[in-house]
């Protein structure tokens, strides 16, 4: 993982985006890493957008929740590969 933000104890505004980039070898720009917050699973509902770089180098996953974020700590979890641990981390809506 390259980029995450809001960074850990960062702060997004109520109608902003969760963003998590992750550095990708060419040919394999498919992510197996699993995006979730306060515990739910957000991968199928984020945005993917690869680089515009030739072989694309970077995978990145937007998520923001429909009707916007509810105030208040929250916790996103980037899960890498299956059975690998959560690289967890808090950011508030404010």
């Amino acid at each position: 993982m390259i980029v995450r933000s809001p960074e850990p104890g960062g702060r997004v505004p109520p109608g902003g985006a969760l963003r998590v980039a992750f550095k990708v070898e060419p040919g394999h720009e498919v992510l197996a890493a699993r995006l979730l917050v306060d515990g739910q699973d957000v991968t199928d509902a984020s945005g993917q957008r690869v680089a515009g770089t030739f072989p694309p180098s970077r995978v990145e996953l937007v998520y923001s929740p429909p009707g916007g974020w509810s105030p208040g700590a929250h916790e996103a979890a980037v899960v890498l590969a299956p059975g690998a641990a959560p690289e967890a981390w808090t950011f508030t809506v404010s």
